[in-house]
Protein backbone atom coordinates (compact mmCIF):
# COMPACT_ATOMS: atom_id res chain seq x y z
CA UNK A 1 0.00 0.00 0.00
CA UNK A 2 1.39 3.46 -0.86
CA UNK A 3 2.42 5.65 2.05
CA UNK A 4 2.35 9.37 2.72
CA UNK A 5 4.64 11.44 4.92
CA UNK A 6 2.84 12.47 8.11
CA UNK A 7 4.03 15.15 10.54
CA UNK A 8 2.47 16.49 13.72
CA UNK A 9 4.15 19.64 14.96
CA UNK A 10 3.31 21.18 18.35
CA UNK A 11 4.67 24.53 19.59
CA UNK A 12 7.41 22.78 21.60
CA UNK A 13 8.40 19.85 19.33
CA UNK A 14 7.73 17.58 16.40
CA UNK A 15 5.60 14.73 17.77
CA UNK A 16 5.33 12.60 14.60
CA UNK A 17 7.37 12.61 11.40
CA UNK A 18 7.08 9.29 9.61
CA UNK A 19 5.51 7.52 6.65
CA UNK A 20 1.96 6.24 7.23
CA UNK A 21 -0.60 4.24 5.26
CA UNK A 22 -3.59 6.32 6.32
CA UNK A 23 -4.85 8.65 9.03
CA UNK A 24 -8.05 9.97 10.54
CA UNK A 25 -8.11 13.49 12.00
CA UNK A 26 -10.75 15.51 13.91
CA UNK A 27 -11.81 18.31 11.55
CA UNK A 28 -14.13 20.99 12.86
CA UNK A 29 -16.85 19.64 10.53
CA UNK A 30 -16.19 16.00 11.49
CA UNK A 31 -13.48 13.39 11.24
CA UNK A 32 -11.56 13.21 7.94
CA UNK A 33 -9.76 10.18 6.53
CA UNK A 34 -6.63 10.64 4.42
CA UNK A 35 -4.77 8.19 2.21
CA UNK A 36 -2.08 8.59 -0.42
CA UNK A 37 -2.98 10.91 -3.33
CA UNK A 38 -5.67 12.77 -1.37
CA UNK A 39 -6.88 16.06 -2.82
CA UNK A 40 -4.84 19.02 -1.53
CA UNK A 41 -6.58 21.01 1.20
CA UNK A 42 -6.13 22.96 4.40
CA UNK A 43 -8.60 22.53 7.23
CA UNK A 44 -9.10 23.51 10.85
CA UNK A 45 -8.92 20.78 13.49
CA UNK A 46 -10.72 20.60 16.80
CA UNK A 47 -9.32 18.94 19.91
CA UNK A 48 -9.44 15.21 19.44
CA UNK A 49 -7.68 12.02 18.52
CA UNK A 50 -5.54 11.55 15.40
CA UNK A 51 -5.38 7.88 14.51
CA UNK A 52 -2.89 6.60 11.95
CA UNK A 53 -1.54 3.34 10.55
CA UNK A 54 2.21 2.95 10.25
CA UNK A 55 3.77 1.04 7.29
CA UNK A 56 3.42 -2.21 9.32
CA UNK A 57 -0.32 -1.53 9.67
CA UNK A 58 -0.01 -0.85 13.42
CA UNK A 59 -2.54 1.69 14.74
CA UNK A 60 -1.01 4.71 16.52
CA UNK A 61 -2.70 7.58 18.34
CA UNK A 62 -1.89 11.23 19.03
CA UNK A 63 -4.10 13.50 21.12
CA UNK A 64 -4.19 17.06 19.78
CA UNK A 65 -5.60 20.26 21.23
CA UNK A 66 -6.84 21.59 17.88
CA UNK A 67 -4.93 23.32 15.10
CA UNK A 68 -4.70 23.04 11.32
CA UNK A 69 -3.93 20.29 8.81
CA UNK A 70 -2.43 20.73 5.35
CA UNK A 71 -2.67 17.95 2.77
CA UNK A 72 -0.42 18.28 -0.30
CA UNK A 73 0.02 15.26 -2.55
CA UNK A 74 1.65 12.59 -0.44
CA UNK A 75 2.38 14.79 2.59
CA UNK A 76 0.16 15.68 5.55
CA UNK A 77 1.24 18.23 8.15
CA UNK A 78 -0.68 18.94 11.34
CA UNK A 79 0.17 22.17 13.14
CA UNK A 80 -1.32 21.45 16.56
CA UNK A 81 -1.99 23.75 19.51
CA UNK A 82 -0.75 20.82 21.64
CA UNK A 83 0.04 17.19 20.82
CA UNK A 84 1.08 14.04 22.68
CA UNK A 85 1.62 10.42 21.73
CA UNK A 86 -0.83 8.18 23.55
CA UNK A 87 2.02 6.55 25.48
CA UNK A 88 3.13 9.91 26.94
CA UNK A 89 -0.20 10.72 28.59
CA UNK A 90 -0.71 10.47 32.35
CA UNK A 91 -4.33 9.32 32.69
CA UNK A 92 -4.66 10.51 36.29
CA UNK A 93 -3.50 14.03 35.37
CA UNK A 94 -5.87 14.10 32.39
CA UNK A 95 -8.80 12.96 34.56
CA UNK A 96 -8.07 15.69 37.13
CA UNK A 97 -7.94 18.34 34.38
CA UNK A 98 -11.17 16.94 32.92
CA UNK A 99 -12.91 17.27 36.29
CA UNK A 100 -11.66 20.86 36.66
CA UNK A 101 -13.15 21.69 33.24
CA UNK A 102 -16.45 20.04 34.19
CA UNK A 103 -16.53 22.04 37.44
CA UNK A 104 -16.01 25.28 35.51
CA UNK A 105 -18.85 24.37 33.15
CA UNK A 106 -21.12 23.68 36.14
CA UNK A 107 -20.46 27.23 37.27
CA UNK A 108 -18.23 26.36 40.19
CA UNK A 109 -15.43 28.77 41.03
CA UNK A 110 -12.74 28.48 38.36
CA UNK A 111 -10.14 30.51 36.52
CA UNK A 112 -11.52 29.12 33.22
CA UNK A 113 -14.26 30.80 31.24
CA UNK A 114 -16.99 28.74 29.60
CA UNK A 115 -15.35 28.65 26.16
CA UNK A 116 -11.95 27.71 27.58
CA UNK A 117 -13.53 25.03 29.81
CA UNK A 118 -15.35 23.50 26.82
CA UNK A 119 -12.12 23.33 24.81
CA UNK A 120 -10.25 21.89 27.81
CA UNK A 121 -12.97 19.27 28.29
CA UNK A 122 -12.59 18.16 24.64
CA UNK A 123 -8.80 18.12 24.90
CA UNK A 124 -8.73 16.04 28.09
CA UNK A 125 -11.31 13.57 26.78
CA UNK A 126 -9.13 13.06 23.68
CA UNK A 127 -6.04 12.55 25.86
CA UNK A 128 -7.84 9.94 27.98
CA UNK A 129 -9.16 8.09 24.89
CA UNK A 130 -5.66 8.05 23.38
CA UNK A 131 -4.01 6.83 26.58
CA UNK A 132 -6.50 4.00 27.02
CA UNK A 133 -5.76 2.73 23.50
CA UNK A 134 -2.08 2.09 24.23
CA UNK A 135 -2.98 -0.71 26.67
Amino acid sequence: MPTLQFSVVAPDRTVVDEPVQSLIAPGVAGYLGVMSNHEPMILALRPGLVEYSDPNNQRRYVAIGGGFMEITGDKVTVLADSAEHASEIDIREAEEALEAARAALRGEESRMGSEEATRELERQMARIRAAKRTG
